[in-house]
């Protein structure tokens, strides 16, 4: 009889722990020897796997790992940040930063006088609405 598998087959904890070991063991010796953070050879090694090899299983074990994907997260989000300011012309003048806006106090909330001596709540606002009011 035959047995055909379709898809991708996901590789067992065995690979995982193979691969975790191999690598950190690497990236260790590697940031002793030259004096990068390991997590700057972490995402160099993220950034390249992502490029040239997207479906291996150092993708997975990324993906897996939480302080590794916030990292290729931060990284993903900065970049499109730079990207949209590279691209709208907007310059780090402190056009496009937000305002805080104080807000009214309200104290019908609070019932005791530690809670009315607080400062009003605060917010944070876009520049580019409408509605936000200018300094």
């Amino acid at each position: 009889m035959f047995n055909f598998n379709f898809g991708k087959k996901k590789p067992d904890i065995k690979q995982y722990a193979i691969v975790a070991v191999v690598l950190s063991s690497i990236i260790a010796a590697l940031s002793q020897c030259t004096g990068v953070s390991e997590n700057g050879l972490w995402d160099l090694l993220d950034e390249i796997q992502r490029k040239y090899f997207p479906q291996t299983i150092l993708n997975e074990f990324i993906l897996k790992d939480p302080e590794k994907l916030n990292r290729r997260i931060t990284r993903d989000v900065d970049r499109a940040i730079d990207n949209y300011v590279r691209q709208s012309g907007l310059k780090e003048s402190g056009v496009d930063k937000p305002r805080y806006v104080d807000g009214i106090n309200d104290e019908t909330l609070c019932y005791t006088d530690e809670c009315k001596a607080l400062a009003p709540p605060m917010r944070i606002c876009a520049p580019w609405v409408d509605s936000c009011p200018k300094d």
